[in-house]
């Protein structure tokens, strides 16, 4: 799908992204380079004595992901920068859990002082395989309008 400028996008239109697993290979990886090596992530004999019961993602890794995903969606936009992120973290991310995003354009508004740019936010939701919405928040685009 073609990258849109801002004047293409419609308020209202969504999009869903494509799904991925969370693996141990995610987790430690993110452990690595987060240098957020806490236990609940990374050793199931800690995490088995929690609450949850096993391993967790990082919240963050979540959010990272759902970037990634929204990239991957057929929300493809002239992009130039993300200007704001409001996220809660609603439940856990399993590891072995397949997690999708839907991605809503929640409203838009052209650049006052620079008139070849435009703000686009945008709400998403992160939801497991069971359709549990385990992160969820709001995301400001610059986008790039059309010369």
């Amino acid at each position: 799908m073609p990258k849109r400028y801002f004047d293409e996008i419609e308020i209202g239109e969504q999009h869903e992204t494509p799904g991925v697993t969370i693996t141990d290979w995610h987790v430690m990886q993110f452990s690595g380079l987060s240098m957020d090596f806490f236990e609940l992530h990374t050793n199931e004999e800690f995490a088995r004595e929690t609450q949850f019961g096993r391993r967790v993602a990082h919240g963050l890794l979540g959010l990272a992901i759902t970037d990634g995903l929204k990239n991957r969606s057929g929300f493809q936009v002239h992009a130039i920068a993300s200007l704001h992120w409001s996220w809660d973290f609603v439940g856990p991310i399993f590891i072995g859990d397949t997690v999708k995003a839907v991605v809503r354009v929640a409203g838009k508004k052209p650049s006052r002082t620079k008139p070849d740019r435009g703000v686009v936010s945008l709400e998403i939701e992160l939801s497991n395989q069971d359709g549990r919405v385990l992160q969820k928040g709001r995301n400001q685009l610059m986008v790039e309008r059309r010369s």
